[in-house]
């Protein structure tokens, strides 16, 4: 099947139906564009209002023609301090308002190994302030990993190794920021739905909270997905083979939308087993079959990890193990989403996303 620029339904045809798509899947939790690139003919790498006007305008007012762009990422920029330091820092999240942060981090004044950290948004400097230890409530003398704070930035889950009360090894715990005391309380258990007696990793909060995304030891292994019933989490849904290919896969992220997934899988590349990070596109039944991201963001040798994707798509945060230009072992980067080449063309991807593997 070929790519034609503004046919978002995939009918060989640019029309009014194609309008009616895009309003179906921006606003009425309609299927994805069949083909992303054809959904986006102003060019500009999102999907959205713009490109409804602008098939309106090319379809009634005798608008510019709708374009196809292939979409990249940028050099990815190190956040350095007080996000990085000389010392090992991991797995950044943003509360949507963007007005406060979580990461991991064995910098100086650590409980013990890695501990969860949080930043504030200084609006009068126009920058971070320096990292608070999120205490003893929540921190142990083991690791403490993988934050992802809540869109309302007043949870953050995580991961605590054997603390008490969970199930057996790794579990996702959820701290809730206490107001009146000034601090975060002490950690609830995600309880026995989401955790296991093997081992649970990288949570990863959907932006509405109403999924919770995570890594699983369970059978068959990799990605899961549980739903917020309004008093507990629902037993987890395996994201199925296209995703979970070698059952190792972790570290998910996902669009506002629902519609763009990222993750980590660990590969052999030139003799080595390094974490990469790739990308899946929800057909509207299932997720599509996996493409790993470039060497912009998997830089050749380097690990890359813990992306965390930015609500609108645009922005991916991830960490990156001894990366040129970093400041420390472990350190945070940021790379946006740009087109590569303007233009009318053939997307040329190694297979259809809807048919094959």
């Amino acid at each position: 099947m070929g790519q034609m620029a503004g046919d978002v339904n995939a009918d060989s045809l640019v029309d009014l139906g194609d309008v009616l798509y895009e309003v179906s899947y921006l606003y009425k939790n309609g299927p994805p564009p069949v083909f992303y690139e054809c959904g986006d003919p102003n060019t500009d790498c999102v999907v959205d209002l713009g490109d409804i006007l602008y098939l309106i305008s090319y379809l009634y007012k005798r608008g510019p023609d709708p374009q196809i762009v292939e979409c990249g990422w940028s050099e990815p920029v190190n956040l350095g301090t007080p996000i990085n330091t000389d010392k090992d820092d991991l797995s950044i999240s943003f509360s949507s308002d963007w007005e406060k942060l979580a990461l991991a981090s064995n910098r100086i004044g650590t409980h013990g190994n890695e501990d969860i950290w949080y930043s504030l948004w200084d609006s009068a400097t126009g920058s971070w302030t320096e990292l608070q230890n999120c205490g003893t409530n929540v921190n142990t003398v083991i690791r403490d990993l993988d934050p992802c704070i809540s869109p309302d930035g007043r949870k953050i889950y995580y991961l605590a190794w054997e603390r008490p009360g969970g199930y057996g090894g790794w579990d996702i715990w959820v701290t809730t920021w206490d107001s009146i005391a000034g601090e975060w309380g002490l950690p609830e258990n995600l309880g026995p739905n989401v955790n296991s007696e093997s081992t649970e990793w990288s949570p990863f909060i959907s932006f509405d909270s109403s999924k919770l995304y995570f890594h699983s030891g369970r059978y068959p292994g990799g990605i899961f997905v549980s739903e917020w019933s309004g008093s507990e989490w629902s037993a987890p849904v395996w994201l199925g083979p296209n995703v979970n290919m070698y059952l190792n896969e972790e570290d998910p992220t996902v669009t506002a939308d629902g519609n763009v997934l990222y993750f980590v899988r660990w590969i052999e590349e030139e003799g080595d087993v390094l974490q990469r990070i790739w990308v899946s596109y929800w057909s509207g039944t299932e997720w599509g079959p996996s493409f790993l991201l470039p060497p912009s963001i998997n830089y050749p040798g380097v690990r890359a990890s813990k992306p965390w994707i930015t609500p609108d798509g645009l922005k991916l945060y991830f960490t990156a193990r001894s990366r040129p230009g970093g400041m420390g072992r472990y350190d945070i980067w940021v790379s946006e989403k740009v087109p590569i080449q303007k233009g009318k063309r053939f997307i040329n991807r190694e297979y259809d996303a809807r048919h094959k593997r």
